[in-house]
């Protein structure tokens, strides 16, 4: 379990927010909001208010859109790495 919400964002990113997979496969959602939401829900689960999150991340929404952003750059790289 987290002791901190740096901690607890850092683990839940990693097993949360994913590189888009190619059409057909099942992977994460790739909705920032919905997984905003989803992370939210976990920190209050785990005894994290929504102020400590956002003292850590600032908006989680954006945070997550960038996040998804990097993890698609860095899955577009490996599959296609000289476009």
């Amino acid at each position: 379990m987290a002791t901190n919400a740096k901690e607890f964002i850092d683990f839940w990113m990693q097993n949360s927010v994913h590189a888009k997979l190619d059409l057909g496969q099942l992977g994460s959602s790739q909705i920032a909001a919905d997984l905003a939401a989803r992370l939210l829900i976990a920190a209050k689960d785990q005894g994290l208010s929504e102020d400590e999150v956002r003292a850590e991340i600032g908006d989680p929404i954006e945070f997550i859109r960038s996040k998804l952003g990097e993890a698609n750059a860095i899955e577009s790289e490996r599959r296609h790495p000289n476009s």
